[in-house]
């Protein structure tokens, strides 16, 4: 995760259609974070270096205790709805659990209530 420092605002979506929508068709405040309903464990915090860029997201999966965060994959979001609808459905599946690349991270998630306001969505 190259933004360490940023604090996210969690939005939930209904379904992974509609995460996988939101990730190829829309371009998203750099504190911009997403979780599926039914799935809290799984979270994607937006880690693009610019809004205006290719949208790249740090995807990770909460742990059961307060700040457990370990980042499963990094991924930039293009325009194949269908591509990132597979990779979702993995995630949320469990498949990137074990994977040899993850790693645990400190990140600030808070609600749109606690976010309020910052630079990145000002």
């Amino acid at each position: 995760m190259l933004h360490a420092d940023r604090v996210w605002c969690v939005a939930e979506v209904g379904s992974a259609e509609e995460l996988a929508k939101n990730l190829t068709e829309k371009r998203w405040f750099c504190c911009q974070a997403f979780q599926v309903a039914g799935h809290p464990r799984y979270i994607w915090l937006n880690d693009s270096t610019s809004p205006t860029g290719l949208q790249e997201f740090a995807v990770c999966r909460l742990g059961l205790a307060k700040g457990d965060i370990r980042q499963l994959e990094s991924i930039t979001f293009g325009q194949c709805e269908e591509s990132a609808l597979k990779f979702i459905r993995a995630t949320l599946n469990g498949e990137d659990d074990d994977n040899e690349w993850a790693r645990n991270i400190t990140a600030v998630i808070q609600t749109r209530e606690q976010h309020g306001r910052c630079e990145h969505c000002a």
